[in-house]
């Protein structure tokens, strides 16, 4: 996967009605390359008309080989019989043959209805999680997607090392890729090191630590505040944003902001024309150190298919 040259974008939280108008300037536009969306976005739909009518208008430019597009599979179809369902399902709203990578969106099995897709409570502390499902059963079926040519790489997202070497023993295709979120105050060191020796790469989401949508940033959550990234960004004449992508590419990874602007899709594809030197580098790696946070905290992780509430969640996912 190339992305030293190239942006990435994230669709994760954007509306439907404007998902479609920023995929394709985007890739028209702006030079990105990797798109990201998911079953569980509900906008696979008009991601992939933002995707067709950008190779449209590029008048043979742009091809679908010279994309990367990602989807994920959600936690109702982690039965063998589902995986492939869920994919193709993903396939036909994107209107693809194929993509480049999917991934198991959590490590965690669903039983297949209705109401159990997500909470719309936030108080809610129980779901119902499918039996006799495993992580091994989910993998081989991904894998077989691959054989499919449905995919040409698959992955995982939100595992802590003990899923992954779960999936790695009996891996007869390894993961390409893990996405977690990742950013200054939740810098994933010691997942970092090991994905980097099994040979997985990261992709980092929620990349610039905002809790809410965009222009609605929690100066208390949002890394955009931290005075030494502020301090760092004056020096350079650049942006805070632009600052942390800097840091997450520098750091060797793939970095996925989200936006619905055609301002700030220009502002997080200018990060190749400055580096951070290593004392800056290291300043922005000791913030997590001391402020320790984490965006993504589902009322969802069962060890055991027991739910794990949010006030044990960090105790549980590693990171």
């Amino acid at each position: 996967m190339e992305s030293a040259t190239h942006s990435c974008l994230d669709t994760c939280r954007n509306e439907p009605q404007k998902v479609q108008n920023i995929v394709k300037e985007a890739i028209l536009n702006c030079d990105y390359r990797l798109i990201d969306t998911a079953w569980i976005y509900q906008n696979e739909h008009e991601v992939g008309n933002g995707i067709h009518e950008a190779i449209e208008q590029s008048q043979g430019q742009i091809k679908r080989e010279d994309l990367f597009i990602t989807t994920k599979l959600w936690n109702q179809h982690h039965t063998p019989e589902e995986v492939e369902w869920a994919l193709r399902d993903s396939l036909k709203k994107l209107r693809l043959d194929y993509v480049d990578l999917y991934l198991i969106h959590w490590p965690v099995a669903f039983k297949n209805m209705p109401e159990n897709i997500w909470s719309q409570n936030e108080d809610e502390k129980t779901r119902y999680f499918a039996e006799n499902v495993t992580l091994c059963d989910s993998w081989k079926a991904m894998e077989n997607l691959v054989d499919l040519k449905l995919t040409r790489s698959i992955g995982i997202s939100n595992f802590n090392e003990s899923e992954i070497k779960e999936i790695v023993k009996i891996a007869r295709i390894k993961p390409i890729l893990h996405q977690i979120e990742l950013h200054p105050y939740c810098n994933q060191h010691n997942m970092h090191q090991y994905c980097i020796k099994h040979n997985i790469s990261i992709i980092s989401y929620c990349p610039l630590s905002n809790l809410k949508r965009e222009n609605e940033h929690d100066e208390d959550v949002s890394a955009l505040y931290n005075p030494i990234i502020q301090e760092i960004a004056k020096s350079k004449h650049k942006t805070t944003a632009q600052i942390i992508l800097r840091w997450h590419l520098q750091n060797g990874l793939i970095v996925i902001p989200e936006t619905t602007t055609s301002e700030k899709l220009i502002e997080y594809s200018d990060l190749f024309d400055f580096a951070l030197c290593d004392h800056e580098m290291c300043q922005i790696d000791q913030l997590g150190d001391t402020n320790r946070r984490r965006i993504i905290s589902p009322l969802f992780r069962p060890p055991n298919n027991k739910p794990i509430l949010m006030v044990e969640y960090e105790n549980y996912y590693h990171m």
